[in-house]
């Protein structure tokens, strides 16, 4: 996991759509992150151990060949929760998932203002996963890599239309409730627009698509249990 360390960062965009706005400073305090999105191999690990269903479009219990190293998708909001908890994580918040892909001084895209295709997987449609160590090229700051396009990733926070609008300025976890949840990133069929790191959309908790992964956080010091 890339630890990010606490501080303040530029979170929103004064661009986008409203509720991307306002871009505001939010202190967050240190983290832990995956480095890249979890993978079919991994969560086979997971389903393998545990008995947890697999994602419906798995035959015989098991991810399509030769796609190992590409992300888990068709997974719901929950099934994420689930295997961060079995592996002692959590999902990370919207606002933990932000710095890390944009580092502190709010910058579009993980490796900076100006889009470059040749950085990620977007603009395919239908389009499909990548490896997710295929574009190191697109690496964050803080070296997390894939944060942008591939796959959209599930964030922890309800989704709210006004969220920054009223959110603490320091570890804001989202609304108490809502119908849907937080997803961050683009994914392979978004144009350059859609894949910026202050982008966010919503999917309800209980489904998946196959254009939804997610990554793991962790707070230091906690351990599995």
């Amino acid at each position: 996991m890339i630890p990010i360390p606490s501080g303040e960062f530029l979170m929103g965009s004064q661009s986008g759509p409203e509720h991307e706005q306002p871009e505001h400073r939010v202190l967050l305090n240190s983290y832990l992150i995956d480095r890249f999105p979890v993978t079919n191999a991994q969560y086979k690990q997971f389903v393998d151990v545990t008995g947890y269903k697999p994602p419906l479009h798995w035959s015989a219990g098991t991810y399509p060949f030769d796609q190992a190293g590409h992300p888990v998708v068709n997974v719901s909001w929950q099934d994420a929760c689930a295997y961060a908890e079995w592996f002692g994580k959590r999902l990370p918040t919207e606002a933990e998932w932000e710095k890390a892909a944009r580092g502190t001084e709010g910058q579009t895209y993980p490796w900076g203002d100006a889009f470059q295709r040749d950085r990620l997987n977007c603009g395919n449609d239908p389009g499909h996963t990548t490896p997710v160590d295929k574009h190191p090229e697109g690496a964050s700051p803080y070296g997390v890599m894939d944060m942008c396009g591939n796959v959209s990733e599930w964030v922890a926070d309800w989704y709210g239309e006004d969220d920054y609008q009223n959110a603490p300025l320091a570890n804001p976890t989202g609304p108490e409730a809502g119908k849907y949840k937080v997803i961050k990133g683009g994914f392979f069929g978004e144009t350059m627009g859609g894949v910026r790191a202050a982008c966010r959309a919503f999917f309800p908790p209980n489904a998946g698509r196959d254009n939804i992964g997610f990554r793991c956080a962790r707070t230091p010091g906690e351990q599995k249990t």
